[in-house]
C-alpha cells in the first residue's frame, strides 16, 4: 500500500524530522532523504542569501543524521520536469513540508502540478505525530474507495478514529424556497448521499457527517474546528486539473493539519 517512500527535505527543521521519524517507525520503513540542489535558487529572496548548495546539502546532512541512523540521501539536479518524472518513476508516496512561496509553487503545489498518481503527505508546521483523528472528504467517486482505503491501511499501524465528510452544496437555493421546501430538498440530499454510501461501502461501519454550503468554505472551516490530526483527500489526473484539481491544493494551502493527497 505504502510503496516506495521518500522525504523531501530543503532546510533543517526538527519539528519536520521528528513528525516524520514517529510515523515512519510506526510504518516500518526505512526513509529516503531528497534534496533538490537549485531549489534555495528559485524560491524567496530571503532564500537568496541562504547557504551555496554543496555547504547547505552538508548541513542538511547532518541535521539528518542526528535523528535518523539509517537512511539514505539522494540529492536531485533541479526542480524541473527531470526531476518530476524521476519522483513519478521512483516513488508511491513523499513526505514533503507546505511553505508557502512569495514568487512560485509551494513544494506539494509543484507534485501535484507536474505529476499523476504520485501520493504526498503534506506537513503542516506544529503538526501532532500521534494521529488520533482523521478526516476523509468524500464525493462518492473511484477516489473515495481509494481514501477509505488508505485509511483502513494505515489503521493497521496507527489506532485512530476517523470520519467520512460529504458537503451538499444547495445554499443557492435557500432565499428561493420556503424554509419547509427547503429543508425537505437538504434532506432528500442527505438520503441520497445515503444510499450512495451504502452502494459503496455495503454495511461498513463508518461515520458520515453532512455539511451544508460552499464545499471549499465549509470544508476547511469544519476540519480547522474539530481538531483533526490528519486529512486524506483524492486528486484527478493533470487533464482535469484546472478546474478540479485545485480542490485539494486549496485544502492543501487553507487547513492547519497535515494532509494525504492519493
Amino acid at each position: 500500500m505504502f510503496g516506495r517512500v521518500a522525504v523531501h527535505i530543503w532546510e533543517e527543521d526538527y519539528e519536520y524530522l521528528r513528525y516524520v521519524k514517529s510515523l515512519l517507525s510506526r510504518l516500518n520503513i526505512k526513509p529516503n532523504f531528497l534534496f533538490v540542489e537549485e531549489e534555495n535558487l528559485l524560491g524567496d529572496l530571503v532564500n537568496f542569501f541562504s547557504k551555496p548548495s554543496e555547504e547547505r546539502e552538508k548541513a542538511i546532512r547532518k541535521h539528518i543524521e542526528e535523528l535518523f541512523e539509517d537512511y539514505e540521501f539522494y540529492t536531485l539536479p533541479s526542480s524541473g520536469n527531470a526531476t518530476l518524472e524521476h519522483l513519478q518513476e521512483n516513488y508511491d508516496l513523499i513526505f514533503v513540508k507546505y511553505k508557502k512561496q512569495l514568487f512560485r509553487k509551494s513544494v506539494p503545489e509543484w507534485i501535484i502540478s507536474g505529476t499523476d498518481g504520485l501520493r504526498l503527505w503534506v506537513y503542516k508546521d506544529g503538526a501532532n505525530a500521534s494521529v488520533k483523528k482523521v478526516c476523509l472528504p468524500i464525493d462518492f467517486s473511484e477516489r473515495s474507495i481509494r481514501q477509505v482505503e488508505f485509511a483502513l491501511k494505515l489503521r493497521e499501524f496507527i489506532p485512530f478514529d476517523f470520519d467520512l465528510v460529504y458537503s451538499i452544496n444547495i445554499s443557492r437555493l435557500k432565499d428561493k424556497l420556503f424554509i419547509g421546501d427547503y429543508e425537505k430538498r437538504l434532506e432528500d440530499k442527505k438520503e441520497e448521499a445515503r444510499h450512495m454510501f451504502t452502494d459503496m461501502f455495503g454495511e461498513r461501519d463508518m461515520n458520515l457527517i453532512f455539511l451544508e454550503g460552499d464545499p471549499y468554505r465549509e470544508m476547511v472551516k469544519f476540519i480547522n474546528s474539530s481538531q483533526y490530526d490528519l486529512v486524506v483527500v483524492g486528486r484527478r489526473g493533470r487533464g482535469m486539473r484546472e478546474r478540479i484539481g485545485s480542490v485539494s491544493l486549496h485544502l492543501i494551502r487553507s487547513l492547519k493539519c497535515p494532509v494525504v493527497v492519493l
